[in-house]
């Protein structure tokens, strides 16, 4: 049981209803957070721990809540380590959606291995930082450096200027 009491100071959980999910998100932050902003917050409809394999399985409207990062998916899957104290990995799968404040990003899933800040999207990823729009096969990353890494079939699309963005502006046509 000392392992899932410590479970806990590294990750605060909530079951809620749907009705109360969307009813507190996405809105504001979790309360939680408040006071202790280097808390992670995971909201879901259903919870199972079994530490006998060291893992942890949400499932139904998953919203995973950092004081920088949001994270939502069909479900999610957290390993531990062999003391259960750490939290090694999560796997966000089922259309996973990543908030942040001027990136979003969506994929099939989401992998965010802890130890190294990373954030590995797969399964048709996209990601928009501001305006910029990156797409590729596999798209990571790096919370620590703000770099990103894109492998396979990338496309990149850069805007420039304070019409960052907008549409050009037709040529009229001549007749």
């Amino acid at each position: 049981m000392k392992p899932f009491l410590s479970f806990f100071g590294c990750l605060i959980l909530v079951s809620l209803s749907t009705s109360e999910l969307r009813g507190q998100f996405p809105e504001g932050k979790p309360s939680e957070l408040q006071g202790h902003p280097d808390a992670t917050v995971v909201t879901s409809n259903t919870f199972r721990l079994d530490m006998n394999i060291h893992q942890g399985f949400f499932n139904g409207n998953v919203i995973l809540v950092t004081s920088n990062m949001r994270v939502r998916s069909n479900e999610m899957t957290v390993f531990f380590d062999e003391t259960g104290n750490q939290v090694k990995r999560l796997i966000a799968r089922g259309d996973a959606i990543l908030e942040q404040t001027t990136r979003t990003g969506k994929s099939s899933q989401m992998e965010y291995i802890v130890a190294e800040n990373k954030l590995i999207m797969t399964g048709n990823p996209e990601v928009i930082d501001e305006k910029n729009h990156v797409t590729g096969t596999v798209i990571t990353l790096f919370r620590d450096t703000d770099q990103m890494q894109v492998d396979g079939h990338s496309k990149v699309v850069l805007y420039q200027g304070q019409n960052a963005g907008q549409p050009s502006p037709q040529p009229p046509q001549q007749r």
